[in-house]
Protein backbone atom coordinates (compact mmCIF):
# COMPACT_ATOMS: atom_id res chain seq x y z
CA UNK A 1 0.00 0.00 0.00
CA UNK A 2 1.16 3.50 -0.78
CA UNK A 3 2.48 5.50 2.19
CA UNK A 4 2.12 9.23 2.78
CA UNK A 5 5.89 9.57 2.58
CA UNK A 6 6.02 7.90 -0.83
CA UNK A 7 3.01 9.82 -2.13
CA UNK A 8 4.65 13.07 -0.99
CA UNK A 9 7.88 12.15 -2.75
CA UNK A 10 6.05 11.51 -6.00
CA UNK A 11 3.90 14.62 -5.73
CA UNK A 12 6.90 16.88 -5.08
CA UNK A 13 8.81 15.30 -7.96
CA UNK A 14 5.93 15.73 -10.42
CA UNK A 15 5.25 19.28 -9.25
CA UNK A 16 8.84 20.16 -10.12
CA UNK A 17 8.70 18.31 -13.41
CA UNK A 18 5.54 20.09 -14.57
CA UNK A 19 6.13 23.51 -12.96
CA UNK A 20 3.11 23.15 -10.68
CA UNK A 21 3.11 25.78 -7.92
CA UNK A 22 1.06 23.84 -5.37
CA UNK A 23 -0.74 20.51 -5.14
CA UNK A 24 -2.51 18.16 -2.78
CA UNK A 25 -3.23 14.48 -3.35
CA UNK A 26 -4.86 11.69 -1.36
CA UNK A 27 -5.65 8.00 -1.70
CA UNK A 28 -8.23 6.07 0.32
CA UNK A 29 -8.38 2.30 0.01
CA UNK A 30 -10.66 0.14 2.12
CA UNK A 31 -10.08 2.14 5.30
CA UNK A 32 -6.46 3.13 4.73
CA UNK A 33 -5.85 6.81 3.98
CA UNK A 34 -2.71 8.60 2.79
CA UNK A 35 -2.30 12.26 1.91
CA UNK A 36 0.43 14.52 0.51
CA UNK A 37 1.02 18.22 -0.07
CA UNK A 38 3.55 20.11 -2.14
CA UNK A 39 4.45 23.71 -2.88
CA UNK A 40 2.69 26.96 -2.14
CA UNK A 41 -0.86 28.31 -2.35
CA UNK A 42 0.32 31.60 -3.83
CA UNK A 43 3.61 32.24 -5.58
CA UNK A 44 3.54 35.88 -4.42
CA UNK A 45 3.20 35.07 -0.71
CA UNK A 46 4.96 31.73 -0.47
CA UNK A 47 2.36 30.38 1.97
CA UNK A 48 2.60 26.58 2.01
CA UNK A 49 -0.07 24.15 0.90
CA UNK A 50 -1.55 22.64 4.08
CA UNK A 51 -3.61 19.47 4.58
CA UNK A 52 -6.76 21.62 4.71
CA UNK A 53 -5.92 24.03 1.88
CA UNK A 54 -8.90 24.76 -0.36
CA UNK A 55 -8.52 24.51 -4.14
CA UNK A 56 -11.02 25.11 -6.92
CA UNK A 57 -13.13 22.03 -7.58
CA UNK A 58 -13.82 23.09 -11.16
CA UNK A 59 -16.02 20.66 -13.07
CA UNK A 60 -15.71 18.00 -10.38
CA UNK A 61 -18.55 20.12 -8.97
CA UNK A 62 -20.76 18.39 -11.54
CA UNK A 63 -20.50 15.18 -9.50
CA UNK A 64 -21.67 17.12 -6.45
CA UNK A 65 -24.58 18.61 -8.42
CA UNK A 66 -25.56 15.22 -9.84
CA UNK A 67 -25.38 13.65 -6.37
CA UNK A 68 -27.56 16.43 -4.97
CA UNK A 69 -30.11 15.90 -7.73
CA UNK A 70 -30.18 12.15 -7.07
CA UNK A 71 -31.10 12.78 -3.42
CA UNK A 72 -34.25 14.41 -4.78
CA UNK A 73 -34.84 11.41 -7.04
CA UNK A 74 -34.60 9.15 -3.99
CA UNK A 75 -37.21 11.28 -2.22
CA UNK A 76 -39.61 11.10 -5.15
CA UNK A 77 -39.38 14.85 -5.81
CA UNK A 78 -37.53 14.53 -9.11
CA UNK A 79 -38.01 12.10 -12.02
CA UNK A 80 -35.09 11.46 -14.33
CA UNK A 81 -37.17 11.09 -17.47
CA UNK A 82 -39.57 13.94 -16.77
CA UNK A 83 -39.33 17.00 -19.04
CA UNK A 84 -37.48 19.96 -17.56
CA UNK A 85 -40.70 21.93 -18.02
CA UNK A 86 -42.31 19.76 -15.35
CA UNK A 87 -40.23 21.70 -12.83
CA UNK A 88 -39.49 24.89 -14.80
CA UNK A 89 -42.72 25.64 -16.72
CA UNK A 90 -41.22 28.70 -18.43
CA UNK A 91 -38.11 26.83 -19.63
CA UNK A 92 -37.65 27.61 -23.31
CA UNK A 93 -34.79 28.33 -25.67
CA UNK A 94 -34.88 29.56 -29.25
CA UNK A 95 -36.18 26.14 -30.41
CA UNK A 96 -39.51 25.60 -28.57
CA UNK A 97 -40.00 22.01 -29.74
CA UNK A 98 -36.48 20.98 -28.82
CA UNK A 99 -36.78 22.75 -25.47
CA UNK A 100 -39.94 20.81 -24.66
CA UNK A 101 -38.15 17.50 -25.34
CA UNK A 102 -35.29 18.06 -22.86
CA UNK A 103 -35.50 15.84 -19.77
CA UNK A 104 -33.71 15.81 -16.43
CA UNK A 105 -31.68 12.76 -17.52
CA UNK A 106 -30.39 14.70 -20.54
CA UNK A 107 -29.08 17.42 -18.24
CA UNK A 108 -27.20 14.80 -16.22
CA UNK A 109 -25.70 12.88 -19.14
CA UNK A 110 -24.91 15.91 -21.34
CA UNK A 111 -27.25 15.07 -24.20
CA UNK A 112 -29.64 18.02 -23.86
CA UNK A 113 -28.13 20.15 -26.63
CA UNK A 114 -27.96 23.11 -24.25
CA UNK A 115 -24.98 25.47 -24.70
CA UNK A 116 -21.62 24.15 -23.62
CA UNK A 117 -19.88 27.32 -22.48
CA UNK A 118 -22.33 30.20 -22.39
CA UNK A 119 -20.84 32.64 -19.84
CA UNK A 120 -22.58 36.02 -19.55
CA UNK A 121 -20.85 36.66 -16.15
CA UNK A 122 -24.03 37.83 -14.45
CA UNK A 123 -23.89 39.84 -11.23
CA UNK A 124 -23.80 37.43 -8.27
CA UNK A 125 -26.81 36.89 -6.07
CA UNK A 126 -29.11 34.21 -4.75
CA UNK A 127 -31.29 34.61 -7.85
CA UNK A 128 -28.46 34.26 -10.41
CA UNK A 129 -29.72 30.92 -11.77
CA UNK A 130 -33.24 32.28 -12.10
CA UNK A 131 -31.84 35.20 -14.09
CA UNK A 132 -29.78 32.81 -16.21
CA UNK A 133 -32.90 30.90 -17.24
CA UNK A 134 -34.29 34.11 -18.71
CA UNK A 135 -31.04 34.65 -20.62
CA UNK A 136 -31.25 31.19 -22.21
CA UNK A 137 -34.42 32.07 -24.12
CA UNK A 138 -32.39 33.64 -26.94
CA UNK A 139 -30.01 30.69 -27.38
CA UNK A 140 -30.40 27.64 -29.62
CA UNK A 141 -30.71 23.99 -28.69
CA UNK A 142 -28.08 22.28 -30.83
CA UNK A 143 -29.14 18.95 -32.32
CA UNK A 144 -31.89 16.60 -31.22
CA UNK A 145 -32.14 16.37 -27.40
CA UNK A 146 -31.26 13.00 -25.94
CA UNK A 147 -29.40 11.66 -28.97
CA UNK A 148 -25.79 12.81 -28.73
CA UNK A 149 -23.33 13.54 -25.95
CA UNK A 150 -22.33 17.20 -25.94
CA UNK A 151 -20.62 18.55 -22.84
CA UNK A 152 -22.83 21.28 -21.40
CA UNK A 153 -22.20 23.58 -18.48
CA UNK A 154 -25.62 25.15 -19.07
CA UNK A 155 -27.21 21.74 -18.62
CA UNK A 156 -25.78 21.57 -15.11
CA UNK A 157 -26.79 25.17 -14.41
CA UNK A 158 -30.36 24.31 -15.43
CA UNK A 159 -30.27 21.31 -13.12
CA UNK A 160 -29.11 23.66 -10.37
CA UNK A 161 -32.15 25.83 -10.94
CA UNK A 162 -34.45 22.78 -10.71
CA UNK A 163 -32.80 21.93 -7.39
CA UNK A 164 -33.55 25.43 -6.14
CA UNK A 165 -37.22 25.17 -7.10
CA UNK A 166 -37.65 21.76 -5.46
CA UNK A 167 -35.75 22.48 -2.25
CA UNK A 168 -36.69 26.13 -1.78
CA UNK A 169 -33.00 26.92 -1.20
CA UNK A 170 -30.36 28.67 -3.25
CA UNK A 171 -28.24 26.05 -5.01
CA UNK A 172 -25.14 26.28 -2.81
CA UNK A 173 -27.29 26.33 0.34
CA UNK A 174 -29.00 23.14 -0.81
CA UNK A 175 -25.61 21.60 -1.59
CA UNK A 176 -24.40 22.45 1.90
CA UNK A 177 -27.58 21.10 3.53
CA UNK A 178 -27.79 17.83 1.64
CA UNK A 179 -24.19 16.91 0.74
CA UNK A 180 -21.41 18.98 2.30
CA UNK A 181 -22.63 19.14 5.90
CA UNK A 182 -23.83 15.51 6.22
CA UNK A 183 -20.47 14.30 4.86
CA UNK A 184 -18.51 16.77 7.03
CA UNK A 185 -16.64 18.18 4.04
CA UNK A 186 -14.34 21.19 4.18
CA UNK A 187 -15.82 22.88 1.13
CA UNK A 188 -17.46 26.22 0.46
CA UNK A 189 -18.62 28.63 -2.21
CA UNK A 190 -18.66 31.55 0.24
CA UNK A 191 -16.04 34.20 -0.57
CA UNK A 192 -15.77 35.33 3.06
CA UNK A 193 -15.00 31.78 4.18
CA UNK A 194 -12.29 31.57 1.53
CA UNK A 195 -10.65 34.65 3.06
CA UNK A 196 -10.57 33.02 6.49
CA UNK A 197 -9.03 29.73 5.36
CA UNK A 198 -5.92 28.51 3.59
CA UNK A 199 -7.03 29.12 0.00
CA UNK A 200 -5.05 28.35 -3.13
CA UNK A 201 -5.08 30.79 -6.04
CA UNK A 202 -4.51 29.84 -9.66
CA UNK A 203 -1.31 30.27 -11.64
CA UNK A 204 -0.49 30.27 -15.32
CA UNK A 205 2.66 28.60 -16.58
CA UNK A 206 4.35 29.69 -19.80
CA UNK A 207 4.92 26.42 -21.70
CA UNK A 208 8.03 27.78 -23.38
CA UNK A 209 9.86 29.22 -20.39
CA UNK A 210 8.15 27.71 -17.33
CA UNK A 211 7.55 31.22 -15.99
CA UNK A 212 4.78 31.27 -13.39
CA UNK A 213 2.27 34.09 -12.93
CA UNK A 214 -0.64 34.39 -10.56
CA UNK A 215 -4.03 34.69 -12.28
CA UNK A 216 -5.60 38.17 -12.11
CA UNK A 217 -8.94 36.97 -10.77
CA UNK A 218 -9.98 34.27 -8.31
CA UNK A 219 -13.52 33.54 -9.51
CA UNK A 220 -16.05 34.64 -12.13
CA UNK A 221 -19.26 33.54 -13.84
CA UNK A 222 -21.47 32.82 -10.80
CA UNK A 223 -24.21 31.49 -13.10
CA UNK A 224 -21.96 28.48 -13.70
CA UNK A 225 -21.85 27.54 -10.01
CA UNK A 226 -23.55 24.13 -10.41
CA UNK A 227 -21.16 23.36 -13.27
CA UNK A 228 -17.96 24.30 -11.44
CA UNK A 229 -17.21 28.02 -11.16
CA UNK A 230 -17.64 28.62 -7.41
CA UNK A 231 -16.91 25.60 -5.21
CA UNK A 232 -13.58 25.41 -3.31
CA UNK A 233 -12.57 22.35 -1.26
CA UNK A 234 -9.65 20.45 0.22
CA UNK A 235 -8.46 17.05 -0.91
CA UNK A 236 -10.14 15.31 2.05
CA UNK A 237 -13.47 16.66 0.79
CA UNK A 238 -12.92 15.10 -2.63
CA UNK A 239 -12.06 11.81 -0.95
CA UNK A 240 -15.20 12.16 1.20
CA UNK A 241 -17.43 12.58 -1.82
CA UNK A 242 -15.77 9.62 -3.50
CA UNK A 243 -16.21 7.43 -0.43
CA UNK A 244 -19.90 8.26 -0.35
CA UNK A 245 -20.13 6.94 -3.91
CA UNK A 246 -18.83 3.55 -2.78
CA UNK A 247 -21.98 2.65 -0.84
CA UNK A 248 -24.07 5.81 -0.59
CA UNK A 249 -23.47 6.47 3.11
CA UNK A 250 -21.56 8.85 5.38
CA UNK A 251 -18.68 7.53 7.51
CA UNK A 252 -21.10 7.17 10.44
CA UNK A 253 -23.59 5.16 8.39
CA UNK A 254 -26.13 7.80 7.42
CA UNK A 255 -27.50 7.14 3.94
CA UNK A 256 -27.13 9.92 1.37
CA UNK A 257 -27.90 8.02 -1.84
CA UNK A 258 -29.79 4.79 -2.37
CA UNK A 259 -28.12 1.79 -4.03
CA UNK A 260 -30.49 2.33 -6.96
CA UNK A 261 -29.28 5.90 -7.48
CA UNK A 262 -25.62 4.89 -7.16
CA UNK A 263 -26.16 2.25 -9.82
CA UNK A 264 -28.07 4.65 -12.08
CA UNK A 265 -25.22 7.15 -12.01
CA UNK A 266 -22.73 4.45 -13.11
CA UNK A 267 -24.73 3.06 -16.03
CA UNK A 268 -23.21 3.98 -19.43
CA UNK A 269 -25.69 6.21 -21.21
CA UNK A 270 -24.50 5.92 -24.80
CA UNK A 271 -24.19 2.96 -27.16
CA UNK A 272 -21.85 4.87 -29.46
CA UNK A 273 -19.96 7.23 -27.18
CA UNK A 274 -17.04 9.07 -28.71
CA UNK A 275 -16.29 12.01 -26.47
CA UNK A 276 -13.55 14.59 -26.39
CA UNK A 277 -11.46 12.91 -23.69
CA UNK A 278 -9.40 9.82 -24.59
CA UNK A 279 -9.41 8.57 -20.98
CA UNK A 280 -13.22 8.24 -20.89
CA UNK A 281 -15.02 5.36 -22.58
CA UNK A 282 -18.57 6.47 -21.76
CA UNK A 283 -20.63 8.79 -19.59
CA UNK A 284 -23.11 8.09 -16.83
CA UNK A 285 -25.18 10.56 -14.82
CA UNK A 286 -22.73 13.18 -13.57
CA UNK A 287 -19.83 10.72 -13.81
CA UNK A 288 -17.49 10.07 -16.69
CA UNK A 289 -16.65 6.37 -16.99
CA UNK A 290 -13.06 5.25 -17.50
CA UNK A 291 -13.92 1.55 -17.41
CA UNK A 292 -17.27 -0.13 -17.94
CA UNK A 293 -18.40 -3.53 -16.67
CA UNK A 294 -18.66 -5.27 -13.32
CA UNK A 295 -15.62 -3.40 -11.95
CA UNK A 296 -16.28 0.15 -13.17
CA UNK A 297 -13.97 3.11 -12.79
CA UNK A 298 -15.65 6.48 -12.32
CA UNK A 299 -13.81 9.74 -12.94
CA UNK A 300 -14.28 13.45 -13.34
CA UNK A 301 -11.77 16.21 -13.92
CA UNK A 302 -12.12 19.92 -13.41
CA UNK A 303 -10.52 23.24 -14.23
CA UNK A 304 -10.86 26.79 -13.02
CA UNK A 305 -8.65 29.86 -13.36
CA UNK A 306 -5.15 28.38 -13.27
CA UNK A 307 -6.27 25.24 -11.43
CA UNK A 308 -6.90 21.58 -12.25
CA UNK A 309 -8.54 18.83 -10.21
CA UNK A 310 -9.33 15.15 -10.65
CA UNK A 311 -11.28 12.44 -8.80
CA UNK A 312 -11.32 8.67 -9.39
CA UNK A 313 -13.62 6.17 -7.70
CA UNK A 314 -13.31 2.37 -8.05
CA UNK A 315 -16.38 1.05 -6.20
CA UNK A 316 -15.63 -2.68 -6.35
CA UNK A 317 -12.12 -2.17 -4.97
CA UNK A 318 -13.28 0.41 -2.40
CA UNK A 319 -10.77 2.94 -3.62
CA UNK A 320 -10.80 6.71 -4.11
CA UNK A 321 -8.00 8.84 -5.57
CA UNK A 322 -8.05 12.66 -5.64
CA UNK A 323 -5.65 15.37 -6.81
CA UNK A 324 -5.90 19.17 -6.58
CA UNK A 325 -3.48 21.64 -8.19
CA UNK A 326 -3.21 25.42 -8.62
CA UNK A 327 -1.41 25.68 -11.97
CA UNK A 328 -2.38 25.46 -15.62
CA UNK A 329 0.01 22.51 -15.94
CA UNK A 330 -1.79 20.69 -13.15
CA UNK A 331 -3.56 18.38 -15.58
CA UNK A 332 -0.18 17.01 -16.64
CA UNK A 333 0.69 16.31 -13.01
CA UNK A 334 -2.58 14.59 -12.13
CA UNK A 335 -2.61 12.57 -15.35
CA UNK A 336 0.84 11.12 -14.70
CA UNK A 337 0.28 10.59 -10.99
CA UNK A 338 -3.16 9.01 -11.35
CA UNK A 339 -2.19 6.73 -14.21
CA UNK A 340 0.80 5.45 -12.25
CA UNK A 341 -1.08 4.89 -8.97
CA UNK A 342 -4.12 3.30 -10.62
CA UNK A 343 -1.89 0.86 -12.47
CA UNK A 344 0.36 0.01 -9.51
CA UNK A 345 -2.29 -0.22 -6.82
CA UNK A 346 -5.46 -1.34 -8.60
CA UNK A 347 -4.46 -2.81 -11.96
CA UNK A 348 -6.38 -0.06 -13.72
CA UNK A 349 -4.97 1.32 -16.96
CA UNK A 350 -6.16 4.19 -19.09
CA UNK A 351 -8.05 3.04 -22.16
CA UNK A 352 -6.15 3.17 -25.41
CA UNK A 353 -6.96 6.29 -27.44
CA UNK A 354 -9.93 5.63 -29.69
CA UNK A 355 -8.88 8.19 -32.27
CA UNK A 356 -5.24 7.78 -33.31
CA UNK A 357 -4.01 9.96 -36.18
CA UNK A 358 -3.53 6.97 -38.47
CA UNK A 359 -4.62 5.22 -40.56
CA UNK A 360 -5.92 7.99 -42.72
CA UNK A 361 -9.23 7.32 -44.49
CA UNK A 362 -9.99 9.15 -47.73
CA UNK A 363 -13.32 11.01 -47.84
CA UNK A 364 -15.21 13.39 -50.11
CA UNK A 365 -13.89 16.60 -48.61
CA UNK A 366 -16.59 18.87 -50.01
CA UNK A 367 -19.34 17.05 -48.14
CA UNK A 368 -17.87 18.14 -44.81
CA UNK A 369 -17.01 21.75 -45.56
CA UNK A 370 -19.09 24.56 -44.16
CA UNK A 371 -19.66 26.81 -41.18
CA UNK A 372 -21.10 25.32 -37.98
CA UNK A 373 -22.30 27.51 -35.10
CA UNK A 374 -23.33 27.29 -31.45
CA UNK A 375 -23.21 29.66 -28.44
CA UNK A 376 -19.58 28.50 -28.04
CA UNK A 377 -18.74 30.25 -31.29
CA UNK A 378 -18.09 29.05 -34.81
CA UNK A 379 -16.33 26.11 -36.43
CA UNK A 380 -15.29 26.32 -40.08
CA UNK A 381 -14.36 23.18 -42.00
CA UNK A 382 -12.20 24.09 -44.99
CA UNK A 383 -10.02 22.43 -47.62
CA UNK A 384 -6.35 23.42 -47.86
CA UNK A 385 -3.91 21.64 -50.18
CA UNK A 386 -6.44 18.88 -50.74
CA UNK A 387 -6.87 18.18 -47.02
CA UNK A 388 -9.67 18.97 -44.62
CA UNK A 389 -8.87 21.53 -41.93
CA UNK A 390 -10.85 22.83 -38.98
CA UNK A 391 -10.79 26.44 -37.80
CA UNK A 392 -12.46 27.60 -34.58
CA UNK A 393 -13.66 31.10 -33.76
CA UNK A 394 -14.67 31.06 -30.10
CA UNK A 395 -17.22 33.42 -28.60
CA UNK A 396 -15.83 36.52 -26.82
CA UNK A 397 -16.87 35.01 -23.47
CA UNK A 398 -14.94 31.82 -24.21
CA UNK A 399 -11.88 33.84 -25.22
CA UNK A 400 -12.03 35.67 -21.91
CA UNK A 401 -12.28 32.38 -20.04
CA UNK A 402 -9.29 30.98 -21.93
CA UNK A 403 -7.21 34.01 -21.06
CA UNK A 404 -8.00 33.67 -17.38
CA UNK A 405 -7.09 29.99 -17.68
CA UNK A 406 -3.70 31.04 -19.01
CA UNK A 407 -4.11 29.70 -22.51
CA UNK A 408 -5.62 30.43 -25.86
CA UNK A 409 -8.53 28.76 -27.58
CA UNK A 410 -6.61 28.17 -30.76
CA UNK A 411 -9.08 30.31 -32.65
CA UNK A 412 -7.99 31.44 -36.07
CA UNK A 413 -5.65 28.53 -36.79
CA UNK A 414 -6.68 25.94 -39.36
CA UNK A 415 -5.74 22.51 -37.97
CA UNK A 416 -5.68 19.36 -40.12
CA UNK A 417 -8.47 16.80 -39.82
CA UNK A 418 -7.63 13.14 -40.38
CA UNK A 419 -10.50 10.72 -40.96
CA UNK A 420 -10.10 7.53 -38.91
CA UNK A 421 -13.58 6.05 -39.48
CA UNK A 422 -15.32 6.93 -42.74
CA UNK A 423 -18.56 5.09 -41.99
CA UNK A 424 -19.10 6.93 -38.70
CA UNK A 425 -17.54 10.18 -39.97
CA UNK A 426 -14.97 10.27 -37.17
CA UNK A 427 -11.87 12.43 -37.42
CA UNK A 428 -8.85 13.22 -35.28
CA UNK A 429 -7.67 16.79 -34.87
CA UNK A 430 -3.96 17.32 -34.37
CA UNK A 431 -3.40 19.68 -31.46
CA UNK A 432 0.33 20.09 -31.86
CA UNK A 433 1.28 17.99 -28.83
CA UNK A 434 2.63 14.44 -29.12
CA UNK A 435 -0.02 11.86 -28.27
CA UNK A 436 -2.83 14.41 -27.87
CA UNK A 437 -5.67 14.33 -30.37
CA UNK A 438 -9.09 15.87 -30.49
CA UNK A 439 -12.13 13.76 -31.29
CA UNK A 440 -14.23 15.31 -34.04
CA UNK A 441 -17.36 13.67 -35.40
CA UNK A 442 -19.93 14.69 -38.00
CA UNK A 443 -23.62 13.70 -37.77
CA UNK A 444 -26.98 13.70 -39.48
CA UNK A 445 -26.26 14.16 -43.19
CA UNK A 446 -28.86 15.99 -45.25
CA UNK A 447 -30.31 14.85 -48.58
CA UNK A 448 -27.03 15.73 -50.30
CA UNK A 449 -24.98 13.71 -47.83
CA UNK A 450 -23.60 16.79 -46.08
CA UNK A 451 -23.48 16.55 -42.26
CA UNK A 452 -25.62 19.06 -40.40
CA UNK A 453 -23.82 18.70 -37.05
CA UNK A 454 -20.22 18.56 -35.89
CA UNK A 455 -19.03 17.80 -32.39
CA UNK A 456 -15.79 19.33 -31.16
CA UNK A 457 -16.30 18.84 -27.43
CA UNK A 458 -19.80 20.28 -27.84
CA UNK A 459 -22.15 20.27 -30.81
CA UNK A 460 -22.21 22.91 -33.53
CA UNK A 461 -24.94 23.08 -36.20
CA UNK A 462 -24.19 23.81 -39.86
CA UNK A 463 -25.54 27.09 -41.17
CA UNK A 464 -27.07 27.38 -44.66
Amino acid sequence: MMTSKELTRRLVELAGKHDVVGASAALWHDGTFVRAEAGTVNVDTGAPVLPGTLFAAGSVTKVFTASLAMTLVDEGLLELDAPVRTYLPDFELAHPERSAAITVRMLLNHSSGLPGDYMPDLPPGDDVLERLMRKLTTLPVTGTPGVRWSYSNMGMATLGRIIEVLTGEEYHAALRTRILRPLGLNATADAEELLLLSTAVGHTVDPATGKVSRVPRLRAWPENGPAGSRLWLDVDALIGLGRMHLDGTTPDGRRILSPTSLHEMRVPQFDDYWGCFPMYVNYGLGWAIAREGDDPVLVHGGANFGMHSNLYVIPEQKAVLAVLTNSTTGHQLYTELCETLLDECFDVRSPAPTYPPEPRVEVDNERFTGVYRSPNGQVSVEVHDGRLHLRTTPSPELVAWERLMGGTSGGGRALPLVCVDGERRRFSLGLGRPGVYGAVQFYEPDADGRPTLIRVGTLYERTP
